[in-house]
């Protein structure tokens, strides 16, 4: 797949999903198959963390209960790795996010599932953009 052409409004970012359910990952990265994105995969939080020491990640987007690691603390040790990587928690339950510390709170979006195709890409767009202007 070659990247889109420079007048798009964003240019070809790495986006990481992690989830502990194939059919979310599976369905998100269906959802993405026609944006701009490598879109990266998988159920092992901790694996993910090791790839942001060699890849540029754009955006990660994690589950928030997950077996390996809740994800306001995956996407906490992201922030640590990659403090430019924009974050987004997709979650079931969204009324546990008031539970998380506010330490871990640090810049993270929340989307609940089921999401919103429409909204879900739109989030995406807009994070991606936030970040491409404050690396301005």
């Amino acid at each position: 797949r070659q990247p889109s052409p420079p007048e798009t409004l964003y240019h070809w970012h790495t986006v990481l999903i992690v989830d502990d359910e194939p059919e979310i990952l599976s369905s998100l990265r269906r959802l993405l198959d026609r944006e701009p994105y490598d879109v990266i995969t998988t159920d092992r939080p901790g694996l993910a963390l090791e790839w942001l020491d060699r890849k540029n990640i754009s955006l990660a987007i994690s589950d928030q209960r997950m077996p390996e690691m809740e994800g306001d603390l995956f996407l906490e040790g992201v922030w640590k790795k990659s403090p430019r990587t924009a974050r987004l928690l997709l979650t079931a339950y969204p009324e546990c996010v008031g539970r998380i510390p506010r330490s871990r709170r640090v810049l993270v979006s929340v989307m609940a599932k089921p999401w919103n195709d429409g909204i879900l890409k739109r989030t995406i767009r807009q994070l991606l953009r936030e970040r491409e202007s404050a690396m301005e």
